[in-house]
């Protein structure tokens, strides 16, 4: 002990609160993260204790992009502490942590620093806070048995098979899984906080306020509909930024090698109508995307395929107005249920009007039309209902 006290000097600074802002539609989500600091200083001599930090062979990082993809690792892999070395990572860096990943397997609860000024080097543990997603995933797909604590994943769990197995039924194709869990989310979750709750702890950010409470805000739909997707063999991903100006999350879905954009709670009509299901945002590129969704494209795979964009997939899309007549009238003339919904790819408010889409009475025994475009930008969706009086 006197050995240690002639060569270090330990100072243990204050005990600091670092807030960070969770990217959610219309809500700031705080995650605290609390922080230790201990300094080591050089006075003379060696010591045991030092010795055995500067021989440390932990993993290096120095860099916050390091950091970024390290920490969605760990909690990917559940991971409730890990220690790493560095050089160049300040406090403001850690501070952002919560900041930087997208919640989907936890987040980090706290961290302490350990640096040794004479090495210029700081050892850092995180210590984290494992989702209830991350023990659903690994107890559906690894057999591992969840503790009598874990009631919240229980029952997450017992609703997540449930889904599952009513999606498997009939689903050939990785696009036929993508829109079951599409249309399951959408008739089923309301936009909204649980039992009004709108403080930081709210179910509505994450899957178990969506699929168990059944009412959720975006961060909470993309939950959602990434653990379906993993659970069911999709590889899917969280993307936060923002939208329209506001916090905001959704995800990417890759089919056939390309990826593709999916907003489930832009397609969920608010007010909530079970009888209207809609795709406008269901598998865009980052092209259609980006009219209205900003994001950093440098953390995500690109999207530029237009396969299975639902309304190019179903035939339901035209380069232009002609087209778009030729398309409705296909449609009217096969019988098919009201209302019409069809993406067009050159809209201009002033060609698409109720006035020219007079047409229609041609083939139809409606007394009027109601036309709802939803989107933004050349490639938007035309929802059409013809009304009876």
């Amino acid at each position: 002990m006197n050995c240690f006290r002639n060569i270090i000097n330990l100072l243990w600074m204050r005990e600091a609160r670092a807030h960070r802002v969770w990217n959610v539609m219309g809500m700031n989500m705080k995650k605290n993260i609390t922080i230790f600091i201990l300094i080591v200083m050089m006075v003379s001599g060696g010591c045991n204790s030092v010795k055995g930090l500067a021989a440390s062979e932990k993993p290096v990082i120095n860099t916050r992009e390091e950091l970024y993809q390290e920490v969605q690792k760990v909690l990917k892999e559940g991971k409730k502490e890990y220690t790493f070395e560095t050089e160049d990572l300040q406090q403001e860096d850690l501070d952002q942590l919560n900041l930087e990943h997208d919640g989907f397997f936890g987040n980090v609860e706290k961290y302490q620093i350990k640096t040794i000024r004479f090495l210029n080097r700081s050892y850092i543990t995180l210590y984290c806070n494992i989702s209830d997603n991350y023990y659903v995933e690994d107890s559906i797909l690894n057999g591992t048995v969840l503790s009598k604590e874990q009631e919240k994943a229980a029952e997450l769990k017992k609703e997540c098979e449930i889904i599952i197995d009513e999606i498997e039924k009939n689903s050939s194709s990785e696009y036929q899984k993508e829109k079951k869990i599409h249309d399951y989310i959408v008739n089923n979750v309301k936009y909204g906080y649980p039992d009004d709750n709108e403080n930081e702890d709210s179910d509505a950010y994450n899957a178990y306020g969506a699929l168990v409470e059944g009412k959720a805000v975006c961060n909470g739909y993309a939950q959602a509909m990434k653990l379906l997707c993993d659970l069911a063999g999709l590889e899917c991903q969280m993307v936060t930024g923002t939208a329209d100006g506001e916090n905001h999350a959704w995800n990417l879905i890759r089919l056939d090698d390309e990826w593709y954009h999916t907003d489930v709670t832009w397609d969920d009509p608010e007010p909530d109508d079970p009888s209207r299901m809609i795709y406008s945002y269901f598998n865009l590129n980052d092209s259609s995307m980006e009219s209205s969704h900003i994001w950093n494209k440098e953390r995500y795979p690109e999207s530029v395929g237009t396969r299975y964009n639902y309304y190019i997939y179903q035939d339901l899309y035209c380069a232009d107005f002609e087209e778009f007549k030729e398309i409705c009238k296909a449609i009217l003339a096969s019988d098919a249920s009201n209302p019409i919904q069809i993406m067009v790819g050159d809209y201009d408010e002033t060609i698409y009007t109720e006035d020219k889409m007079q047409f229609l009475f041609q083939y139809t025994g409606a007394d009027s039309i109601h036309l709802q475009t939803i989107g933004k930008g050349k490639n938007t969706t035309l929802y059409i209902t013809l009304q009876y009086d």
